[in-house]
């Protein structure tokens, strides 16, 4: 008996040793809100399975988050092998800066191995969206956190002027114009027709309106600078005649405040700032929006928002409980409770068919909006060198609305600081 006790015992003891939990850091830049929501998934995750724990590790803004990811990666190709994420946040532009250290997990034998994830990126994932994850062959993340820009109007501003939102950027220009008031008859305008930000993503939203991709991707890491002359020279001759006219209101900070004080009758912007147009706008005058106008009538919106990546120098165990995580975080349902609570679109075409979905989407167009405008979007740019490229992009487009240049000499710069910087990284297509 007490042999059999004993053999009972070993073998408890090895079946304890041999089902250690899994352990790993996800590293993330959601507060608020957002970082509740998330924080419930990881939770509820974490219940659903016991052997293993996701470490949820809020860095606390994605500058400081691909800083601190920056100085990881340095420390571990010097050798430092302790305070590793398995898992983080990341926009494709990190990731390909990342790539040059060879430190990102390929996702692929993942995915070809289970089924369900196998489907989801054949079938389900939007193709913008693969897109944006993809390397050549190689998939380095998977798409999370994402929206798209809309044309956030003044409801009743516009029912009271008796206009429709623009579809085109004639209609734009015309609906801007009309809209614009002095109303106090001082000679200052007290409402514009639209706000506009001095910033890239702004200049970004007019030439993806005129069907204007910045850069190709040509493979193996390089990119092609694609921006005709003339097309680019026509979308910064609407903003000049918008701004020319006063008939809209530039500044570089954010436009919720301006929108809900009625400053701004309406303005470009992500879905993401959904949640500050509503506490704007409170009590004050209702809101909503229609899809981004463009010159051929169909929405050609850039996309925002980050991906989730895994680490090669995760173990094997931690890098299957990641994909087991990112598994369950794309789950048709669990990617709607994400969309509902957070403002996101979800990733995945079949989010639509939830019940959650069908709910949220029945009394509230603007949800579906957003996801139909995915067809004709655009994935942001990912070479390594795009978040420099963003920078010298604002500083451009800000000194052609000062007139400090012509649009002549904005697209000469603009060309110029785009094969520069990216010739810098070694990922200009020669």
């Amino acid at each position: 008996m007490k042999k059999l006790l004993a053999v009972l015992l070993t073998v408890l003891i090895f079946s304890f040793a041999f089902s250690e939990k899994v352990v790993f850091e996800f590293w993330h830049a959601m507060g608020g809100g957002l970082g509740e929501t998330l924080s419930y998934l990881i939770e509820n995750f974490n219940k659903e399975n016991p052997d293993i724990e996701v470490k949820p590790i809020y860095v606390g803004n994605y500058s400081a988050l691909n800083q601190k990811l920056l100085s990881t990666i340095t420390a571990y190709n010097q050798g430092t092998r302790s305070e590793l994420p398995t898992m983080a946040q990341a926009y494709g532009n990190w990731i390909a800066k990342y790539l040059f250290s060879d430190v990102i997990q390929p996702l692929n034998e993942y995915i070809e191995n289970d089924k369900e994830m196998k489907d989801a990126w054949d079938n389900e994932i939007y193709d913008v969206f693969k897109e944006m994850s993809t390397w050549d062959e190689n998939i380095y993340s998977m798409p999370y956190n994402k929206s798209v820009y809309t044309y956030y109007y003044n409801t009743d501003l516009f029912d009271l002027y008796g206009v429709e939102p623009p579809k085109s950027f004639d209609d734009l220009i015309e609906v801007s114009q009309y809209l614009t008031e002095d109303i106090d008859e001082d000679g200052n305008v007290d409402q514009y027709g639209l706000g506009s930000r001095t910033f890239v993503d702004d200049f970004q939203l007019l030439l993806y309106a005129y069907d204007q991709r910045i850069l190709v991707d040509k493979g193996n890491g390089k990119y092609a600078v694609s921006l005709d002359k003339t097309k680019f020279k026509e979308a910064l001759s609407i903003v000049k005649e918008l701004k020319e006219n006063d008939n809209a209101l530039f500044q570089g900070g954010y436009l919720d405040g301006p929108f809900g004080s009625g400053q701004i009758a309406a303005y470009m912007g992500t879905i993401a700032g959904k949640s500050y147009a509503d506490r704007s706008s409170q009590g004050k005058h209702g809101w909503t929006w229609s899809a981004l106008p463009s010159v051929d009538g169909v929405p050609h919106s850039p996309i925002a928002g980050t991906d989730l990546t895994v680490f090669k120098w995760a173990s094997d165990e931690e890098k299957e409980a990641a994909f087991r995580f990112l598994k369950y975080l794309m789950d048709p349902v669990n990617m709607a409770y994400w969309a509902i609570n957070s403002g996101y679109v979800p990733v995945r075409k079949d989010v639509t068919q939830t019940e959650q979905w069908k709910v949220y989407t029945a009394t509230d167009e603007k949800p579906t909006i957003a996801l139909n405008s995915l067809e004709t979007a655009y994935s942001d740019p990912k070479p390594a060198a795009w978040n420099d490229i963003r920078g010298e992009l604002s500083n451009i487009y800000s000194d052609f609305l000062n007139d400090k240049i012509d649009s002549d000499e904005a697209y000469s710069r603009t060309i110029r600081s785009l094969e520069t910087l990216l010739a810098e990284t070694d990922e200009l297509a020669k």
